[in-house]
């Protein structure tokens, strides 16, 4: 007896140290599954609860025949393992999390939140299946649809304009910023709504014409569109929101006693640049609002009052992704973005910075005070936030 008591304690010990952190959570989501499970049985509830079928991909048979007492038990599980992994994990790291979650670039962000939505709505459908008759083209298509749509309002949500802005501008200029700071996500939102469009499109036809149910064929049409709607749209994107050359960095300063330092800011270009609304994103992709709310003239100069987390420095950071793509985290200048969605790559010849451009290190050979053109000056109310 003693042996096996030993040997049940290593057999509980390695799955502790293998399970780690994940231990609790689904110790937790058990316990939830058989509580509820046991009173379901207990008061006789089972009846209310439907059976679910999950029907074939390309036949009218089920695939699955999931019983009430299955059904309830695997929802109290989901339900168990939120329930611990929010107190598990994420309660006493919660700092920890935000603080990873904000550094994940606004596409996955958004892309997760997206497909997060789409599940619920898909959820939801099914259950309101379970009392009235929902078609399941009309849930398919619902995923479809919500999650490229939800993606892509999130990415607008992040992009638009605070303050006293109006709702409409601020939207507007939210777009402006997100075609050009996430062109391929917002080319593959515009590809997926188009495909899905082609794809159902394409099935109804083929059954009012042909008297063909070909599921084969609109997926083959919905994936062909996809990629020729992104290409498309992506290089429209690119095509009008290419970077320009007209402003310059000429001075960085950074006075005594204060947490900001200033960039003096050129056009140098021969037309009148709007700054109204602008943001202005640092070499570590992190985005600012701009706060010089002029129209910028030729040869005029405006100072940027820099944070002290912006970085001026090159930063050629970038994720490692499978079959050798990286994904660049970081650019060689800052980039201005005007209300109308220009990008402005800010040129900086004339500086000579080595290190970060948050440092007390970074400063320019050039000064400001033989400039014969007025200075306009701009704060940065806005929080940082990661870019793709």
């Amino acid at each position: 007896m003693i042996r096996l008591f030993s040997k049940v304690q290593t057999i509980i010990g390695r799955v502790r140290k293998r399970l780690g952190p994940i231990l609790p959570v689904l110790l937790t989501a058990l316990i939830v599954a058989l509580l509820v499970w046991g009173a379901s049985h207990i008061f006789s509830l089972l009846h209310t609860v439907p059976q679910v079928i999950i029907p074939g991909l390309f036949s009218d048979s089920p695939l699955w025949k999931i019983k009430p007492q299955y059904v309830v038990f695997i929802a109290a599980f989901i339900f168990g393992a939120l329930i611990g992994t929010w107190y598990f994990v994420y309660r006493p790291n919660r700092e920890t999390v935000i603080e990873y979650w904000q550094q994940i670039p606004t596409w996955i962000r958004a892309t997760t939140l997206g497909f997060g939505g789409a599940v619920l709505v898909t959820i939801v459908l099914l259950s309101l299946g379970t009392h009235w008759e929902i078609p399941d083209l009309v849930v398919l298509a619902a995923f479809l649809v919500s999650w490229p749509l939800t993606t892509g309002i999130v990415i607008l949500s992040n992009r638009c304009i605070g303050g006293d802005c109006p709702r409409s501008t601020s939207i507007r200029i939210g777009y402006m910023h997100a075609r050009g700071l996430e062109s391929r996500t917002m080319a593959i939102i515009v590809g997926a709504l188009v495909a899905v469009v082609g794809g159902f499109v394409t099935w109804a036809v083929s059954i009012r014409v042909a008297d063909w149910d070909s599921v084969l064929l609109a997926t083959v049409v919905a994936v062909l569109l996809w990629m020729l709607a992104t290409v498309i749209v992506y290089n429209r994107y690119e095509a009008q929101t290419a970077e320009r050359t007209g402003l310059a960095i000429t001075d960085v300063n950074r006075p005594e006693a204060r947490t900001t330092w200033e960039l003096a800011i050129k056009n140098e270009s021969n037309s009148t640049i709007d700054l109204s609304l602008a943001r202005i994103r640092d070499t570590k992709f992190d985005l600012y609002r701009f706060g010089v709310d002029t129209d910028l003239g030729p040869g005029a100069v405006c100072t940027f009052n820099a944070p002290e987390d912006f970085r001026l420095a090159p930063n050629d950071d970038s994720w490692e992704l499978p079959l050798g793509y990286t994904l660049k985290q970081g650019s060689q200048t800052p980039v201005i973005l005007t209300r109308g969605g220009e990008m402005y790559a800010l040129q900086r010849d004339r500086l000579d910075t080595e290190g970060d451009g948050s440092s007390e290190t970074d400063a320019s050979d050039s000064s400001m005070g033989e400039s014969q053109h007025p200075s306009l000056s701009g704060q940065s109310p806005e929080d940082p936030s990661p870019q793709d």
